[in-house]
Formats: structure tokens, C-alpha cells, sequence
């Protein structure tokens, strides 16, 4: 059930008020009375009404006052004027400050009901048309928030992200799709998608999608090279449908695909290179044996062992290569436990080089290590250091020519101990020095050929060194030598 109206009649005359409250109580109207202005004006502030009947000639506040300050106060309540002193200048007065209607005395029972009823409709359909206008301010408020969070949104996005509408003209973009598609002439909106796009593959790609009549199509994937052809892009395309699933434009999401690219063509000539470096050992091993078991070696069983002890030396450099493989494949996927601790690097190193002494000395290389202060410790896995060590004075004696030497020495900074090991061996040229820690690379040397190895202990030297913070580097001069150093970082 609704609320009555509320109704208040201000007058000082006590018979209008009283018919004023009987005619209009029994259409239903909760009246209430004022004898003039004064008090009128106390219970409009105290409470809202829907429509008040004014006499114009009140001791205090005039009607005319009291209908301006009313007004003022709530502009919607409906005012109307009763007066026995009707006049043309006077109605258009009362109109100027926000009255209603002119309700001339006498007045009967039945005018005074039809002015009223009129006048409560008015204040129903001011009363609709404000929540009306505040609804929709308020949903244009919300659709402009919703608006600013979905730039806000597309705009934080790494991706690129590109919307037209039926028009085909580009209405929403983010500093993404500027940066990845070189979008020129963003400054000059509504154009169409074409002045915006160099690509035409994607120009019509878009153009394809929102003109699609099969309401089953949903998406174009497809690859798109920009202006700088280092760059790959994976472009994913879609229609925009309404409710009826009719389309109303065509979004486009792009993502920088060019790291993936480099990460698949490098593992694809990881796999190529791996294969090759076990075809070959694996080749010799069966060749050695089929001449082994066919006979033809001539019978000799020193001879037969000979070839054995050829198909055993590969198996163990293919074995190696699998250790050394894996090895890799731990230490990045991340599934090496490190066990950090203080670790006195000389101490390490006075450890391999007494360990090396004999191999050095059958290769007649001097090998010692050069005096100096003893650098702080640092925070290592000391497996790893020995590793790290072993590979790199291993290599500086292997790579040696007669009667040359290695030396190992510290030396420190204000952030990193350093171990520097040098050789007087046959060198890397210039144009290896880049690739040196490259996986199974290994430098054009004379004596290469004659040496066992996998082309990955450089390669997991580097990673080791990574892996603690560190660095290595490497100066090298071909038929002079060369010089390891990893410098590790400590705490002060």
C-alpha cells in the first residue's frame, strides 16, 4: 500500500484550513495546518511534504516570502497559491518564486480536489524524473569508472592489445600494441585500422573477422613479422558479438613471441649438436667391434685387445658427454642443492694442484701457485669450486705445449676475490674468444684433435661462476697462452 500524500495548508484564516483538511482528508491526503507563515515554514524544515496550499495575506512572513523561501529550501515541492485577493501581477509573481498554481477564494470543494489531484501528479513525475536523471548519472559515473579501469587494466598489460569496431576503425589500443606494431597516427582516432597498421597480413586478418557471416567462427591465430625482422609476433583474433551474437567489432591480443623463437631455434640445435657429438663415438665403438667379431684384425689377440681398448677409450669419453649433459640440465633447471658456506679459495686450490702434479708432470708442465696474501673466504658450494677449479687447471695443462707452465694466483677488490690461472699454451684466436663458453664448443687448436673432451666444461664453468654470483673472463693470445679468472664475490 502507498504512502498519502502529505499536504500542508497554510492560512490564517481557521475556517479555510478546516475545509481545506475535510475536503482533502477524505480523498485520502494526510493533512496537516499552519495558522501563518512562521509556523508554516517551521514544519517544512522540520519534514517534507508533497504539495502546500499558500495564502498570499498572513501576519509575518507574506505568502509570497514564504512560497520563495519554500522553494528554496526543496524545489520539487509542489506550491500552490489560495487568495481572496486575486490579481494577473500577483499570480505572475507567486509563479516567479516557484509557485505551482493560482487558486483564487472562494473556491469550491471540488476545484480545490481537482487542483490538488493535479498538482500531486506534477510532483510524482518531477519526483520520476529526478531518480530518473540520478540513475542515469549514476551509470554514466559507473560506466566511465568501468571504462578507466579497463584502460587502466589493458594499459598495465604486457601484451598488445588492439579493438576496431563495425566500422573498422580502431577505437581502443594499448602502449603495448604502439610499441610492438610501430602503431603511427594514434593521435588522430577514428581512422581506419589501415592507417594505423603497417602489417597488411593483420589489416586483413581484421577485415576477414568482421566480416565473417559464420557465427561458429571464433579466432585467427597466426604468426606477424614487424618492421624489425628479429621480431616475431603470435597475433590471436577474435569477433566481438552482442547478446544475438551479432558482430560489432574485432579485438586483436599480441604477444612478443621472438624469445621463444630464439629458445626453440637454440633447442633445436642443442638436440642437432648433441646427436651429432654421439653419432660419432658411437659410430667408432661399432666399428671397432664389427672388425673385432668378424676376424678381420688378423686374429691377434693383442691386436683384437687393442681395438677393444679404442672402443673403451670412446665409450668413456661418450660417457662424459652424458655426465656433462647432465650436469647442465641440472644446474639449469635449478635441481642442484648448493651448499653454501665460508670457503678459503686457497685452500681449494693448493688441493688440485697437488692432485694435478703428476699429470702436469707427464706432460712436462710446471704447475705451482704464486704466493700471495690469503684473499677472505667466501660463500661457496665447495663441490662446486672444485669442479670450477679442477676443469679450468685440467684444461691449462692439457692445452700446454712441452716445457710451459701454469700458474695459479688471488688477488682481491673491494667486492670480489679473484683467481687467475695462466697458461703458456697454444691459445684461442680472436674470432673464438665470443663463442669460448658456448655449449660443445671447442677452438681451433693444433693440438685439439689430439685431446679427449666433451665442448662443455667451459660451459659449466660459466654456469657454476653464475650460479654464485660471480664472473669469468678470459684473455687469450694464439701460440702465447691464455688467462682464466673468475672472481667470486665475498663479505666485507
Amino acid at each position: 500500500m502507498s504512502t498519502p500524500a502529505r499536504i500542508l495548508v497554510v492560512d490564517d484564516e481557521l475556517g479555510i484550513r478546516e475545509g481545506c483538511r475535510r475536503v482533502l482528508a477524505e480523498e485520502g491526503y494526510a493533512i496537516e495546518l499552519a495558522e501563518d507563515g512562521m509556523v508554516g515554514l517551521a514544519k517544512v524544515q522540520e519534514k517534507p511534504y508533497d504539495l502546500i496550499l499558500v495564502d498570499l495575506m498572513m501576519p509575518g512572513i507574506g505568502g509570497l516570502d514564504l512560497i520563495q523561501r519554500i522553494h528554496e529550501l526543496d524545489p520539487e515541492i509542489i506550491l500552490v497559491v489560495i487568495t481572496g485577493y486575486a490579481a494577473i501581477e500577483t499570480a505572475v509573481e507567486a509563479t516567479k518564486r516557484g509557485a505551482y498554481e493560482y487558486l483564487p477564494k472562494p473556491f469550491t470543494p471540488e476545484a480545490l480536489s481537482v487542483l490538488v489531484k493535479r498538482g500531486i501528479e506534477k510532483r510524482d513525475l518531477r519526483l520520476e524524473a529526478r531518480r530518473l536523471y540520478q540513475e542515469r548519472e549514476q551509470r554514466l559515473l559507473e560506466l566511465a569508472g568501468e571504462k578507466s579501469r579497463l584502460r587502466s587494466i589493458i594499459g598495465c598489460m604486457a601484451d598488445g592489445v588492439l579493438v576496431t569496431n563495425l566500422e573498422h576503425q580502431l577505437v581502443l589500443w594499448n602502449a603495448s600494441a604502439v610499441r610492438m606494431l610501430e602503431l603511427i597516427g594514434t593521435d588522430e582516432p577514428g581512422k581506419a585500422i589501415g592507417h594505423y597498421l603497417r602489417d597488411p597480413a593483420l589489416v586483413d586478418s581484421l577485415e576477414r573477422i568482421m566480416n565473417a557471416k559464420d557465427e561458429g567462427f571464433s579466432m585467427i591465430t597466426q604468426e606477424i613479422r614487424t618492421a624489425d625482422p628479429s621480431s616475431v609476433l603470435m597475433a590471436q583474433m577474435a569477433p566481438v558479438r552482442d547478446e544475438q551474437g551479432r558482430v560489432l567489432g574485432a579485438v586483436a591480443v599480441l604477444r612478443d613471441i621472438t624469445k621463444l623463437k630464439e629458445i626453440d631455434k637454440v633447442k633445436s640445435q642443442f638436440v642437432s649438436m648433441v646427436a651429432h657429438e654421439l653419432r660419432a663415438p658411437l659410430a667408432a665403438i661399432e666399428g671397432w667391434l664389427e672388425v673385432v667379431l668378424s676376424g678381420e684384425a688378423g686374429g691377434s689377440e693383442e691386436q683384437n685387445r687393442a681395438w677393444l681398448l679404442r672402443a673403451k677409450e670412446r665409450a668413456n669419453s661418450l660417457l662424459a658427454l652424458v655426465q656433462d649433459l647432465l650436469e647442465i640440465n641440472k644446474i639449469e633447471a635449478g635441481k642442484v642443492a648448493q651448499k653454501m658456506e665460508s670457503v678459503q679459495l686457497t685452500d681449494v686450490l693448493a688441493k688440485i694442484i697437488e692432485f694435478f702434479r703428476p699429470e702436469a708432470g707427464r706432460h712436462r708442465v710446471s704447475l705451482r701457485m704464486k704466493p700471495s696474501v690469503a684473499p677472505p673466504a667466501v660463500q661457496a658450494d665447495v663441490r662446486d669450486m672444485e669442479k670450477l677449479f679442477t676443469n679450468l687447471i685440467s684444461n691449462a695443462i692439457k692445452y700446454n705445449v712441452e716445457n710451459g707452465s701454469v700458474t695459479v694466483e688471488t688477488s682481491q677488490d673491494a667486492h670480489f676475490v679473484g683467481v687467475h690461472i695462466r697458461d703458456t699454451g697454444v691459445g684461442v684466436s680472436s674470432a673464438d674468444l665470443p663463442r669460448i663458453f658456448d655449449d660443445f664448443f671447442r677452438a681451433e687448436t693444433k693440438k685439439r684433435d689430439k685431446i679427449s673432451g666433451t665442448g662443455l666444461g667451459l660451459t659449466i664453468a660459466k654456469k657454476i661462476v653464475d650460479s654464485h654470483l660471480g664472473r669469468i673472463e678470459v684473455e687469450s693470445r694464439v701460440g702465447q697462452g691464455s688467462t682464466f679468472s673468475v672472481y667470486l664475490p665475498y663479505n666485507k
